[in-house]
C-alpha cells in the first residue's frame, strides 16, 4: 500500500486529503508545515508527496528544494497543492522538479489521479535506473 505525505498548514484541507486517499487504498501521513515534512520524510519516506506552496515558517518552494538537495529524497515525486493563479510559484515549482499541482479547490477525482500518476511514474523510474539481471551462460 503506498504511503502519501500530506503537507499543509490547514487541519481542513489536510483531512480532505487524507480522506480522499484513504478511500483509495493509501496509507497517509500528515505534516503541519515545511520542517515537519522534512522531519517526516527523514524518518519514514513516502511515496508520494502533496505540499501545499501556502505555508508559514518555510513554505513549499523552500521545503521542494532541500527535498531535492537530499539524495535520499531527490527522487521522491512531490505534487504541489496550490491556489488558483498561483503560475509565477508553480513555475518555480516546475523548476525545482515538481511531479505535479493540484488547484485548490482541486476537482473530484483530480488527487487521485495525480497521486496514481505519480506512483506509477515513479515504479518506472525506480525500474529504469535497477541494474539488468546478469545473463546465465549456457555451457
Amino acid at each position: 500500500m503506498p504511503t502519501i505525505l500530506v503537507v499543509d498548514d490547514h487541519e481542513e484541507i489536510r483531512e480532505a486529503l487524507a480522506e480522499i486517499l484513504e478511500e483509495e487504498g493509501h496509507e497517509v501521513l500528515q505534516a503541519v508545515d515545511g520542517l515537519d515534512a522534512l522531519e517526516v520524510v527523514a524518518a519514514t519516506p513516502p511515496d508520494v508527496i502533496l505540499l501545499d506552496i501556502a505555508m508559514p515558517g518555510i513554505d513549499g518552494l523552500e521545503t521542494l528544494r532541500r527535498l531535492k538537495e537530499k539524495p535520499e529524497s531527490a527522487n521522491l515525486p512531490v505534487i504541489m497543492v496550490t491556489a488558483q493563479g498561483d503560475r509565477q510559484n508553480m513555475v518555480k515549482a516546475v523548476q525545482l522538479g515538481v511531479r505535479d499541482y493540484v488547484t485548490k479547490p482541486w476537482e473530484p477525482g483530480e488527487v487521485e489521479m495525480c497521486v496514481n500518476w505519480a506512483i506509477k511514474a515513479a515504479a518506472v523510474t525506480s525500474l529504469q535506473h535497477q541494474e539488468p539481471p546478469l545473463l546465465a551462460k549456457s555451457a
